[in-house]
């Protein structure tokens, strides 16, 4: 019995030891709020899927949900995130994020921030809000 228990230790460690590592987040440009959406008012949730190559490149990036004017932003920022292996490896995972863009409903002035953004990270999804006030003022 206590064999089999030792058997069945080695195996589940193995296994855990042999698990593809999970890329981690090295950088990304800090995302916009498209300037025409902001000007039309439109607000949402973008979802996308990319895969992360074994560079650390994003790939095969598609936006399966959100407003068109809203995914070309998603999509164009994510094509720049970076991310990086724990050690070199020919490895491949898949990966969500998820943008939200909304506006403050307050009055943009030349002393506040235009945008503001706030990111969450969990190790299959991403979700970035991306917060803006109404573009009124002239500079």
């Amino acid at each position: 019995m206590s064999r089999f228990y030792l058997l069945a230790v080695l195996l589940v460690s193995s296994a855990a030891l042999a698990a593809d590592p999970e890329p981690y987040f090295k950088s990304a440009p800090m995302p916009f709020y498209p300037p025409l959406a902001r000007e039309a008012r439109i607000e949402g949730k973008v979802t996308l899927r990319f895969t992360v190559n074994a560079q650390g490149d994003t790939s095969d990036v598609e936006a399966v949900t959100g407003h068109q004017m809203l995914k070309d932003s998603a999509i164009q920022n994510v094509q720049n995130w970076k991310f990086a292996w724990p050690q070199p490896c020919d490895c491949r995972a898949k990966r969500e994020a998820v943008f939200i863009y909304g506006l403050t409903g307050e009055l943009e002035t030349e002393s506040s921030p235009t945008v503001t953004v706030k990111w969450f990270s969990r190790p299959a999804v991403t979700r970035v809000e991306i917060k803006a006030g109404e573009h009124l003022w002239q500079p």
